[in-house]
């Protein structure tokens, strides 16, 4: 499935499918947000989601303070979406007739994101640990891994790594090269699970983000012209309009994420004037975002 308006009509208001040849309960040692996977089906068609409930509401590691929430998921999708980033799966907030935990109807609501599951996809880590060959350009895989990292700075994302980055196996839009024939785009990354973005630490030294090794070619031209559109208040409007309360708003802090967002774009200000390079020369060209 690639129509983004049939996907968001199936994760609004799709038919829930709990048979166990569609639908996983996923355990802690393949979980730790216990996430399950589900089934939605109209008359036509029928897509899986991953559905999140959990929320955890204080976990303390070091000196960095965090929530572990599903609707961080959805705060993520909105902001990246915002910012032009085609890098998280269509994501929404539903409440739907589930039991707590496992794969049980219930006559109660509750609520939770449902985010589209991306089909005939692997981890990262399975490229890195194993023989699996990465399907596409690696230069454009090391760019789109950059550019999440960047993402993650903006959102305060602490719990980034090659299991929850997904490499795409389905061809997608036909890519032209100007040595070759047309052919399909292969290797989009996706990221997922962000319950743990949103941390409530000091932002310091950005030492979980590491700007200063993020520089030429680290993020798009795309995602550099929409940081100059960014507007603090239309992003907590649009959460809003997306289903998160104004309760769970405040507890993401929009004014934490607007200075980690200021702290980025002066950074790739600055680094951008320092190389001397065109916008167009020092951005790459983030070709992976035309997906459909």
């Amino acid at each position: 499935m690639r129509d983004e308006k049939i996907i968001f009509e199936l994760l609004h208001h799709g038919e829930i499918v709990l048979s166990p040849d569609v639908a996983k309960a996923f355990g802690q040692d393949q979980s730790i947000t216990q996430i399950r996977r589900i089934g939605l089906r109209n008359e036509q068609y029928q897509i899986r989601a991953a559905f999140r409930d959990k929320a955890i509401r204080r976990i303390k590691e070091v000196d960095i303070t965090f929530s572990d929430n599903y609707y961080h998921e959805l705060a993520a999708y909105i902001i990246s979406d915002y910012l032009g980033l085609n890098i998280i799966p269509p994501t929404v907030m539903r409440e739907i007739r589930i039991s707590s935990s496992g794969l049980n109807y219930s006559k109660d609501l509750r609520q939770g994101t449902l985010q589209f599951w991306v089909e005939n996809s692997t981890v990262l880590f399975d490229h890195m640990d194993t023989d699996l060959v990465y399907p596409g350009n690696v230069d454009h895989k090391n760019s789109q891994i950059k550019e999440i990292k960047v993402f993650d700075c903006i959102i305060g994302n602490v719990d980034r790594h090659a299991g929850n980055l997904l490499v795409d196996g389905n061809p997608r839009f036909e890519a032209t090269d100007s040595m070759t024939k047309s052919a399909p785009y292969l290797g989009k990354i996706w990221a997922i699970d962000h319950s743990r973005a949103f941390y409530r630490g000091q932002i310091r030294s950005f030492e979980y983000c590491r700007l200063s090794k993020l520089k030429k070619g680290a993020i798009s031209l795309q995602f550099a012209q929409s940081m100059k559109l960014w507007d603090i208040e239309k992003v907590e409007y649009l959460l809003l309009q997306g289903g998160l309360s104004a309760e769970q708003i405040e507890s993401i802090r929009p004014a934490s994420i607007e200075l980690r967002f200021r702290k980025v774009q002066q950074h790739f200000i600055d680094t951008q004037r320092e190389s001397g390079l065109s916008e167009k020369e020092f951005y790459s060209s983030g070709i992976w975002h035309r997906v459909y």
